[in-house]
């Protein structure tokens, strides 16, 4: 198996477009969420983006929002990494998404014409399917070579990562781009808001009285390829992107595990060594409570750094995949971004960073992946140098 260079980053997120506003914002502890119109409260919207740049051919009248965010992440991962390296064949070049509700938009008013009228708008219909970013992108881009698409709800930006990682690891592809996309529609906001699951206010990550998460939308691609390859070509490697299989626990089929000891088993092995955790935590109490709990008893009292972006950013399920280019960066920099909505001191036995970024030696940055249902995807990425 070969080791696995993260080599380009992109980023679209409630901070900006790029790699530059992402980390500046995420550092700087500065908040992506604000009053949203569509969703009659705060949440973390991407600004608007130029359709013309991202999309460019023909079919780009028809893409959906979701889509877009995917195909600008790639674009700029390719643009940070200064295209793909020279020679790349279109058939060894791969691309895995991931997306925990896809085209949420579209789906609602196609649905809402064909209950109204019996018929929806057939035009529409292809951009409903969940894999839509996965076959624009690859239209866009000329990619010929293995794609996936993963839809594993809250983690599905780590399952999409995780797929990438392995296929560049065991030499199916070249080089590959993998990440994830979600948006942000009024439907869900309604959805959310009608079950009582959104904070009042700001979100509190792992804070255990924090009331809610706020929700948010966006897109990270990161640009993987061998190890030894980047190397020869002289490329810039932010990272070490280790490909990790995942692990389950006893869980309801729709509701987060209660035990957090399956959990912190699970866990324990890839954090012996971490030197800053980024958690999956946005403010939601059956998660925050399960995932603070476990990542406590992994650790066993290391004075180890945690934080988590979903605080700048919002909750939604592609957000693992922000929090990995967050970790890359954060591995390349030595610098571990500030957990928004929290004071402090120390939460539940752990070191959460709040305030102020904190400069550290970071030689392994873990990204806890959780899901309802029981699912586990952690990352690693280490340094390289």
């Amino acid at each position: 198996m070969s080791a696995v260079a993260v080599t380009g980053i992109g980023v679209v997120s409630a901070l900006g477009h790029g790699v530059e506003a992402f980390w500046d914002g995420l550092v700087g502890g500065r908040s992506g969420l604000g009053p949203v119109a569509r969703c009659a409260g705060r949440a973390g919207q991407v600004p608007p983006l130029d359709l013309r740049a991202v999309a460019r051919s023909p079919l780009s009248r028809r893409i959906d929002r979701a889509s877009l965010l995917a195909l600008a992440a790639c674009r700029l991962a390719l643009a940070d990494a200064g295209g793909l390296p020279a020679g790349t064949d279109a058939a060894r070049t791969g691309l895995s998404l991931g997306s925990a509700l896809g085209n949420l938009g579209e789906t609602a008013i196609f649905l809402d014409r064909l209950f109204a009228r019996g018929t929806g708008n057939p035009f529409v219909f292809p951009n409903l399917v969940m894999n839509a970013p996965l076959s624009y992108a690859s239209i866009e881009l000329g990619v010929t070579g293995p794609t996936a698409f993963l839809v594993e709800q809250e983690s599905s930006g780590e399952a999409a990562l995780a797929w990438g990682a392995e296929q560049v690891a065991r030499g199916a592809v070249d080089v590959c781009l993998a990440g994830a996309t979600d948006e942000l529609e009024a439907v869900l906001c309604e959805v959310l808001r009608d079950a009582g699951a959104l904070a009042r206010g700001e979100p509190r990550p792992l804070d255990p009285e924090a009331d809610g998460p706020c929700p948010g939308e966006g897109a990270a691609v990161l640009l993987l390829e061998p190890m030894a390859r980047a190397r020869a070509r002289g490329a810039r490697v932010y990272a070490r992107l280790e490909p990790h299989p995942g692990f389950g626990v006893p869980a309801p089929a729709h509701g987060w595990a209660r035990d957090p000891e399956p959990v912190a088993e699970g866990l324990a092995p890839l954090l012996a060594d971490a030197d800053v955790v980024f958690a999956a935590a946005s403010g939601r109490p059956e998660l925050d409570g399960l995932e603070g709990a476990a990542l406590a008893r992994a650790l066993g009292g290391r004075g180890v750094p945690v934080t988590a972006v979903r605080g700048a950013l919002g909750d939604f399920g592609a957000a693992g995949a922000l929090a990995a280019a967050a970790a890359a960066l954060a591995v390349a920099t030595g610098t571990v971004p500030p957990t928004l909505g929290l004071v402090p001191p120390a939460r539940g036995g752990l070191d959460v960073v709040v305030g102020a970024a904190r400069p550290a030696d970071i030689r392994v940055a873990v990204v806890n992946g959780l899901a309802r249902g029981g699912l586990c995807r952690p990352l690693r990425l280490e340094a390289t140098a």
